[in-house]
């Protein structure tokens, strides 16, 4: 079957469920993915002109895009241009297509694509669990193995870090949450997620996920490392739902 040409919008499958999302208008909702959808096929990289959009889409639809999160709104004004929130984490960017575009050009001279050493297939197999221990509760595997979850590393600047963190709140939240290490946890949720994490993030993504558990969790720190090996994509899940992307 021949591979379909046609260009390409992305969202999570759960995209709809998000807090964010989830209490839009149907018309406001609409707006949004006719914007992601015009910005990709016309390659405005989610920067669209706000004459053009008020002729496309209803103001008060733009309206509640421009205030369904108190800090990290779907769109944002700057300058003459409509933005959408982290747009190039979900559609394909202009640098991006070009550098692919760059990649299958040099691949084509070489007479195609380089071979691998490895297969995907066998990648994955050793690194990913099998789907039926992945949807065991992780209430049921052994929380006390916490070979997962990594030392602190050395700071050389503890407030460029975000390390200076811990005399403040977030210090008392994490003891009273159980976490004892909360710079090494969230090495190991920032690794699972594909992004940097602020301790607070880091915080509010442990207690998400502690949430779920069948029985007491005795070691917080455990657990959430048990988590993010043996369940990473319910991780990325609490971490899309909670929205805590650090802004680029």
């Amino acid at each position: 079957m021949p591979r379909d040409s046609r260009l390409w919008m992305t969202f999570p499958i759960n995209f709809w469920m998000h807090p964010k999302i989830r209490p839009l208008s149907d018309a406001a909702f609409r707006a949004f993915v006719e914007m992601n959808g015009y910005s990709r096929m016309e390659d405005l990289d989610g920067r669209i002109p706000v004459a053009l959009a008020k002729t496309m889409w209803r103001p008060k639809a733009l309206g509640e895009l421009l205030k369904n999160h108190p800090e990290r709104p779907s769109l944002a004004i700057e300058g003459d241009h409509y933005v959408i929130w982290n747009y190039g984490e979900h559609q394909e960017t202009r640098a991006a297509r070009e550098a692919r575009n760059a990649t299958n050009t040099a691949n084509g001279k070489l007479g195609g694509r380089p071979r691998k050493t490895q297969s995907v297939t066998d990648s994955v197999s050793e690194s990913e669990p099998n789907k039926n221990q992945s949807q065991r509760s992780e209430s049921e595997k052994d929380l006390t193995d916490v070979s997962y979850l990594p030392e602190s590393r050395p700071v050389g600047d503890a407030r460029a870090d975000g390390l200076d963190e811990l005399t403040g709140p977030v210090a008392g939240e994490a003891k009273a949450a159980g976490i004892t290490d909360l710079p090494a946890l969230r090495t190991v949720l920032a690794q699972t997620v594909g992004g940097p994490l602020s301790l607070r993030a880091a915080l509010e993504l442990a207690q998400a996920i502690t949430k779920r558990a069948v029985g007491e969790v005795r070691d917080v720190g455990a657990y959430v490392a048990v988590a993010c090996r043996n369940s990473p994509d319910e991780v990325r899940w609490d971490y899309d739902r909670l929205d805590l992307r650090v802004a680029s």
